[in-house]
């Protein structure tokens, strides 16, 4: 087992490694920046914390599972691992990182802690509002929370009168798992500790069957969906924001560690861009325009004009 989670990590490793632009990523409007503008700020330090193994809901660990030894257990751990390692991957070329999912007795200590600390609510999904105050310029924000969300808008839901009908609207509202701080003495006693600047909290992973049909189903030929919940905190203890990454991937891929380098690793990434890119708009970086992305993928050795702050 360990040896299959250790060549998956290995993969993850060599893929990443081999890619080259910072963006953009392959499911999201996310259009990466000018890498010397990104080296001119600092690094900050970025506390990863899984999620508790409770808020795990797959349905297709038997899929998975079946011909190998693999127990819920199993399979629930590596993904979990895996996700965690998908994320750090994704931090180090931007950041500092500390992972509270370590072999370490304090470093678990410390996890049980921040569980104990740090619950889960889940509540209908509505798009993070970026405060103002936090450094974000207007339009800056309101582009930000447009790249980064990937969960469609519904009607509100309920009963009301709309020229001159009544409409009744259910509530199909898609929910997603945020952290609830019930002490701030999390970030008080870990954020000095570990000089962390932000606190990414993974609340949940979904692994879920996303077929459109029936007819679907009984084919066995549809699409799976991960789902990545997770809150990023500052090191006072407040809320930047929460999102659902996704990431759709066939019904016919049933081999774990093959699912690891090629699904959870993107997921994961996108999971660190999002707080990546909130950060390089705060500083007032300038993302790259589509026509710029085009002109860098068209000709080799093509040198894009290094950015300007806004003022």
């Amino acid at each position: 087992m360990k040896f299959i989670l250790s060549g998956a990590a290995f993969l993850l490793s060599v893929m990443v490694f081999a890619q080259s632009p910072y963006g953009p990523t392959n499911d999201s409007l996310y259009l990466g920046f000018y890498r010397d503008s990104i080296a001119m700020l600092e690094r900050p330090m970025i506390m990863v914390v899984p999620f508790h193994p409770k808020r795990y809901l797959s349905e297709i660990d038997r899929y998975i599972a079946e011909g190998t030894n693999y127990t819920f257990q199993h399979t629930r751990g590596f993904f979990r691992k895996g996700l965690d390692n998908a994320i750090l991957i994704g931090a180090k070329e931007h950041n500092e990182f500390v992972s509270m999912h370590a072999d370490d007795p304090v470093i678990n200590e410390d996890l049980e802690f921040i569980y104990k600390m740090v619950a889960t609510s889940v509540v209908p999904y509505e798009p993070p509002i970026v405060q103002e105050p936090k450094g974000f310029k207007k339009h800056l924000y309101k582009y930000w929370v447009k790249l980064q969300t990937n969960v469609e808008k519904e009607p509100e839901p309920g009963t009301r009168l709309e020229n001159g009908q009544i409409v009744s609207v259910s509530d199909y509202r898609e929910l997603i798992t945020k952290a609830r701080v019930i002490n701030p003495l999390v970030f008080d006693s870990l954020a000095p500790k570990y000089k962390a600047d932000f606190f990414l909290f993974v609340n949940e992973l979904n692994l879920l069957n996303a077929a459109s049909s029936q007819t679907q189903l009984e084919l066995e030929k549809y699409d799976r969906v991960i789902k990545v919940h997770y809150s990023v905190y500052d090191a006072e203890g407040n809320e930047l924001f929460s999102l659902i990454k996704k990431r759709y991937f066939s019904s016919l891929k049933n081999d774990l560690p093959t699912i690891i380098v090629e699904d959870i690793l993107p997921a994961g990434q996108e999971v660190i861009f999002s707080l990546d890119s909130y950060r390089f708009l705060q500083a007032g970086l300038t993302p790259l325009t589509e026509t710029e992305v085009e002109m860098a993928k068209g000709k080799k050795g093509i040198k894009l004009p290094p950015l300007s702050k806004f003022k």
